[in-house]
């Protein structure tokens, strides 16, 4: 089977489902997320998959990371303001948050 023809390729060619599949997958990384650390290498695993090409799917690894984040801030609720001020944990908190989906992005270039 093409890849033009497979699920895959129709993925990461048809814009509908491109968008869908990439709204799905951040969904499902940031709950995995929610639940353990491993859950941003495998928001970044999905999302670049969806990418049409590597680099993208490492940009898309980073905006998986970027929504991570957007959801742990909202999760702290009020307790953001005091939280940001713990400065080693929160360097540690934005690194990992963004390195581990990039890591998990490295699952597009074994699957081309």
């Amino acid at each position: 089977m093409s890849d033009s023809t497979s699920l895959s390729g129709r993925v990461r060619t048809d814009p509908r489902l491109h968008a869908v599949a990439l709204a799905g997958a951040l969904a499902v990384g940031v709950a995995l997320a929610s639940v353990h650390w491993l859950g941003l290498i495998a928001a970044g695993a999905l999302a670049s998959l969806a990418a049409p090409t590597v680099r993208r799917g490492a940009g898309y690894a980073l905006l998986a990371g970027v929504a991570v984040l957007a959801a742990f801030a909202v999760s702290l609720g009020p307790a953001v303001g005091p939280a940001s001020d713990m400065f080693p944990v929160v360097y540690v908190t934005v690194g990992a948050g963004l390195a581990l989906p990039l890591f998990g992005s490295l699952a597009r270039a074994v699957v081309t």
